[in-house]
Parts: structure tokens; C-alpha cells; sequence
């Protein structure tokens, strides 16, 4: 009988930590590369063949440098997981998951996202196709508020600290029903 080759993702390797760690790596990736698309289209503007200036461009770089970035900050997150110890892993997830700072961040580049969707298209209406405008408005919106919570957090209005929990046990028996 023909045997099946080893999965591609040991289940002491892939574990929810794991997947939650490196989401929220994704999560803040994207949003420093959503910022960082702006200087890199002007920079190409400013480059040695000079381009006209185009809302379609723009709102097509920032979400592209965006989702770049986070699909390489996601990699590096996983690669450096699958190197840790299921503790450390454990230990990692509970700090990400009960700080209270990065669920401002998260707040606040949703509510910009939201804000950078409905502001965007009724604004560009007529310069740039619809779901370029929806995109690119999410990404330009998202990577605001993230850029709102950190001059907050640098300017002394900090989120706060959350009261971390006891880490939970990988007991079956002792999880709530």
C-alpha cells in the first residue's frame, strides 16, 4: 500500500499561537507598509523619468506596498515561531493578546480604514476606478490610524496596561464549557 509523505505543517509547529502571533506580525506589517507606499510613489515621481501624478497610481502603490509587506513580515514571524518552544509561543501570544497598546492600534487603523473607505471614493469619485478607490482608501485610511495611535503613544497619551491573566492550560479538562 503507498504511503502518504509528512504533512507540511507538523502540528507541534503549526499551532494556534503560532497562527495568532503571526497575524498580528501581518497585521502591523501591513500597515507600515501602507504608509510607507506614499513616500515610494513620490519617490517614483521624483525618479529620473518623470510620470504624471495619478490618484489610480497612488491608491494602487499603497495597497500594494502594503500587502508586500505584510506577506513579509508574516514569513519572518513564521520562520522565527517555528523556532520557538511551544512556551515561548504561549508566553508571546498571551503578551500580544492582552496588550492593551495594540488594541488601540487596531482600533484606531480600523476605524481609519473605515473612515478612508466611505472618504476616499467620494472624494476621487471620478479619477480612479472603484475598487482601486475602495483599496487604496482602506489601506491609505488604515495606515493613518496607525500612524495616529503611535504620535499618541510618542506625544504621552499611552493606552494603558491591561491586567495579563494566568497563561491557560493545554488541558482539555480544564477548559470552560
Amino acid at each position: 500500500m503507498a504511503r502518504l509523505p509528512p504533512p507540511l505543517f507538523p502540528a507541534e509547529q503549526w499551532t494556534s499561537d503560532n497562527a495568532y502571533i503571526t497575524a498580528r506580525s501581518m497585521k502591523s506589517s501591513f500597515a507600515i507598509g501602507a504608509i510607507f507606499g506614499v513616500p515610494l510613489y513620490f519617490g517614483l515621481l521624483l525618479s529620473k523619468r518623470p510620470r504624471k501624478f495619478s490618484v489610480e497610481r497612488l491608491l494602487n502603490v499603497s495597497t500594494l506596498s502594503g500587502i508586500g509587506v505584510a506577506s513579509a513580515g508574516g514569513l519572518v514571524a513564521y520562520s522565527r515561531n517555528t523556532l520557538s518552544d511551544a512556551a515561548t509561543l504561549k508566553r508571546r501570544r498571551v503578551e500580544l493578546a492582552y496588550s492593551a497598546s495594540l488594541r488601540r492600534e487596531d482600533d484606531f487603523g480600523t476605524i481609519g480604514a473605515i473612515l478612508g473607505v466611505c472618504l476616499v471614493p467620494a472624494i476621487f469619485w471620478t479619477r480612479a476606478g472603484l475598487l482601486d478607490l475602495t483599496l487604496g482608501g482602506g489601506t491609505l485610511g488604515y495606515g493613518g490610524g496607525f500612524l495616529i495611535h503611535h504620535w499618541q503613544t510618542l506625544v504621552g497619551n499611552s493606552a494603558g496596561k491591561a491586567a495579563e491573566p494566568e497563561i491557560p492550560s493545554d488541558d482539555p479538562r480544564m477548559r470552560r464549557r
